[in-house]
């Protein structure tokens, strides 16, 4: 079987699977871009490790390792799939290897910030950046919400990763911050409407909402990478070191195991600091012997 043909059945078995639509969208990058690399005609068992590794190296010239780690991982998911529907044996997707990628910590946003983006924002954008910042959500689930999915009892219910749903709590000033940009859309907004829309009304794209937040963030003056996964990370951190235990983070961020969450945790140097200043052994048995 061709390339081509194979990636048109794979992403299709996907989206009838019943993953995201962003997911499908990932996969069909990654093979798609495979796809002109190698030319749809090139039979599927065609394709050896060596050649595929020799495309990674290429790739890193313009991509960071964790988006040619992403690549290996989408290729091998299509080589696994192809090998399993037995439409050949994909042997040279299947053998690649995850590369090691470096674990760097993403500095959360500060405090100053925060409030210097909050005092440029528009409505919409205020409304995003409170609301990304409260509840740590991923900007596909961001943009999945429906104005129905604001709950009377001051949560969201947000469709994660695997399409499992969970209940997000909303602090009060994110939630009248996303009900005043609702209001003053004009036309009354429909449970089923989307709760964060373009120009003319309709759900906003990703790329076009990335690109407002990143805009916001350079009128800021922010240093760090402005992203809605910058967010993410603020959220986590904030949420620990304000007194939030792990358990309920993981819930949160909608994380299976704790593993994944401890990526989005950086404590700063001062946050160490305090928190060695409440619970420095020595300083309690010092203080002990002075009581």
């Amino acid at each position: 079987m061709g390339l081509g043909a194979a990636v048109d059945l794979f992403l299709a078995a996907k989206a009838a699977e019943g993953a995201s639509p962003s997911t499908v969208e990932w996969y069909r990058y990654i093979t798609g871009r495979a796809v002109r690399r190698l030319g749809p005609g090139r039979p599927l068992d065609g394709v050896g490790a060596p050649e595929l590794r020799a495309w990674l190296l290429d790739l890193r010239a313009t991509l960071s390792p964790e988006s040619v780690a992403g690549f290996v991982r989408g290729l091998k998911a299509f080589g696994n799939w192809c090998a399993a529907e037995e439409l050949g044996e994909a042997a040279g997707f299947r053998a690649l290897r995850r590369p090691r990628v470096p674990r760097r910590l993403i500095a959360p946003f500060t405090d100053a910030e925060l409030q210097g983006m909050l005092a440029l924002a528009e409505p919409r954008e205020r409304a995003v950046v409170l609301l990304l910042l409260d509840t740590g959500l991923r900007l596909a689930e961001l943009l999945q919400l429906r104005v129905g999915d604001l709950r009377p009892d001051g949560t969201v219910r947000v469709m994660g990763k695997g399409s499992k749903e969970r209940i997000v709590p909303v602090g009060a000033t994110a939630r009248r911050a996303v009900v005043r940009y609702v209001a003053g859309r004009g036309a009354a907004s429909r449970p089923g409407d989307a709760l964060f829309v373009g120009a003319r009304g309709a759900p906003i794209e990703r790329r076009m909402l990335q690109k407002a937040i990143a805009d916001l963030g350079r009128r800021a003056g922010v240093g760090t990478r402005c992203s809605p996964h910058t967010f993410r990370h603020t959220f986590a951190r904030s949420f620990l070191v304000n007194g939030g235990d792990v358990f309920s983070l993981q819930q949160i961020l909608g994380h299976t195991t704790l593993d994944m969450v401890r990526r989005y945790v950086s404590l700063t140097e001062a946050d160490l600091v305090a928190r060695h200043r409440v619970a420095s052994p020595a300083d309690r048995l010092a203080r002990g012997r002075s009581g």
